[in-house]
């Protein structure tokens, strides 16, 4: 079955999450047809809006802007029943909001695919810390022998750094999640790009930002199901 509601999320801020969002959703969002989907939807739950604003920035450069609809912490009913009425036609992806609210929450729960950037940061395991007991929260709600599982993508990375034993280690360990294969390193061309309302690849389609966007891409095509329909 493919996944159709595509998440990223974590319940702090700082780790590039909103960039990743843009640049998955540009990929994703201005090529749904080619994954057999009817419609696309960029949902921003994020209080900073950074997703909308470079929206406007690309409308502003006269590129195709994203279809974007906002929903606030204090309209989680009406982001609910916007779910209840998502068709398995319509590919979404949505970027919560880097805090713990029952916004997020319910935007983990209702994903089919959920994406958590971290850099290398000794100090990201005490945030995947408090982002699993989260999940484990939720993983109770759902039931007995039900687990919600997050998929970790090391993201903004030292270009030089070629080892991140410590972080691996912890999230191979902890049964709510599973480490991507893909790494993003930090670039300079991710904050270029959101200047312009630009994804990296279209800044650029030969930079290693934009090929590193693009191993990411056919990852998620694959272990979301996009191109064989198979999650």
């Amino acid at each position: 079955m493919r996944s159709n509601i595509i998440t990223l999320a974590h319940q702090k801020g700082g780790t590039g999450k909103s960039t990743l969002a843009w640049n998955v959703a540009i990929e994703l969002g201005l090529n749904y047809k080619k994954y057999g989907f009817k419609d696309f939807v960029f949902v921003d739950l994020d209080n900073q809006e950074s997703v909308t604003m470079t929206n406007r920035l690309r409308m502003q450069y006269g590129q195709q802007p994203l279809y974007i609809t906002r929903f606030t912490d204090r309209e989680g009913e009406q982001f609910r029943d916007f779910i209840n009425e998502i068709d398995d036609e319509t590919l979404v992806v949505i970027d919560s909001g880097g805090y713990d609210a029952d916004l997020n929450r319910l935007a983990i729960i209702a994903s089919d695919y959920v994406i958590t950037p971290v850099s290398s940061d000794y100090m990201e395991i005490f945030g995947l810390q408090k982002f699993k007991n989260i999940l484990a929260e939720l993983s109770a709600l759902k039931g007995e022998g039900e687990t919600v599982k997050v998929n970790v993508l090391l993201n903004k990375i030292d270009p030089k750094a070629k080892s991140f034993d410590d972080i691996e280690e912890f999230i191979r360990e902890t049964k709510y999640f599973n480490l991507m294969e893909t790494v993003i390193r930090f670039r300079s061309d991710f904050k270029h790009s959101i200047g312009y309302g630009f994804s990296v690849a279209e800044l650029d389609k030969n930079s290693k930002a934009t090929a590193e966007v693009k191993m990411l891409i056919k990852e998620i095509e694959t272990k979301a199901g996009l191109i064989n329909g198979k999650a």
